[in-house]
């Protein structure tokens, strides 16, 4: 059974004459009769019954109608269907996105409201390779390679504003090395970071709660059950609440480098290049902005 073969079926229906349906359909009158005794003994039933003046669809001819008329709509609509996919496709964005999830999460919201038609999807897994843009984080590096962009952000020590360190202007990790921890999970990059921080400081941290939820860790420390890690910038949409403190940490460097890099051979694409050159003015606009509101405290 051929596609063209149910195609003439349903035209000389709908037509119910053999010579008006062959010319609707631009063909010589034998070549669709044969096309539709070829399917009738593909089918072994009987399609049509002649009558004066044409044709008519049997009981059978009837079922097959009512069974394929669906079926050859949708094929119908499929070039458009695939066509609308393409172009979807090709105004989307892959990101993995293994740090800074709400600057990129912000910064998307903003993107959009400039750029409706372009479309964005989200992960966060270490494994993943197929993606436009990937958003990490490391330790500071003295060197960058020439498909990624590294923004530098300090972070400080958040504490509960009950706590007896809420009043201190500055402090060393080695102060608070007896207190717990309220950490990320450490399937995220800030983790690591943030445990080295602490074994350069002298320890190991005392972790009583781990989430892969910067808000579950804020209100962990809110809630006066730890001390924690706050990034100095990309965490700005969360600011601490009047329960918590945070205090810059002297002694040591506890710095980080958020790393935005090209998938592979995903550079060339222009909507990915442009949100690329949006997220890096975007991040560094929240920096700037942070530094000017602790210029004016």
């Amino acid at each position: 059974m051929e596609l063209q073969q149910l195609q003439y079926f349903l035209v000389a229906a709908r037509y119910g004459h053999i010579t008006k349906a062959a010319n609707s359909l631009r063909i010589a009158q034998p070549a669709l009769s044969q096309s539709i005794k070829r399917l009738e003994t593909e089918l072994n039933v009987k399609l049509f019954e002649r009558r004066k003046g044409g044709i008519a669809l049997t009981n059978a001819g009837k079922l097959l109608e009512e069974e394929i008329k669906p079926v050859m709509k949708t094929l119908d609509n499929l070039p458009k269907k695939l066509a609308e996919a393409d172009k979807k496709q090709k105004q989307t964005i892959h990101l993995n996105v293994l740090a800074a999830s709400i600057l990129v999460t912000n910064c998307i919201i903003s993107y959009k409201a400039k750029h409706p038609e372009i479309n964005f999807e989200f992960e966060q897994s270490p494994k993943a390779e197929d993606y436009d843009l990937c958003i990490t984080a490391s330790l500071p590096k003295n060197n960058t390679a020439s498909d990624q962009i590294t923004l530098e952000e300090k972070f400080f020590l958040a504490v509960p504003a009950s706590s007896k360190y809420a009043g201190y202007s500055g402090i060393k990790l080695s102060e608070v090395a007896d207190e717990g921890f309220i950490m990320m999970a450490d399937t995220r990059p800030i983790r690591n970071i943030c445990d080295q921080f602490c074994l350069e400081a002298g320890f190991s941290p005392n972790i009583v709660f781990e989430s892969m939820n910067f808000e579950s860790v804020r209100s962990l420390i809110s809630a006066g059950l730890g001390v924690g890690f706050w990034p100095e910038y990309s965490w700005e949409s969360a600011k601490p609440s009047e329960n918590v403190v945070l205090l810059p940490i002297v002694g040591q460097e506890c710095k980080r480098d958020i790393i935005i890099a090209y998938g592979q051979q995903t550079s060339g694409s222009k909507i990915v290049r442009q949100f690329y050159d949006f997220l890096i003015e975007f991040a560094m606009e929240c920096r700037d902005r942070h530094n000017r509101s602790l210029g004016s405290a």
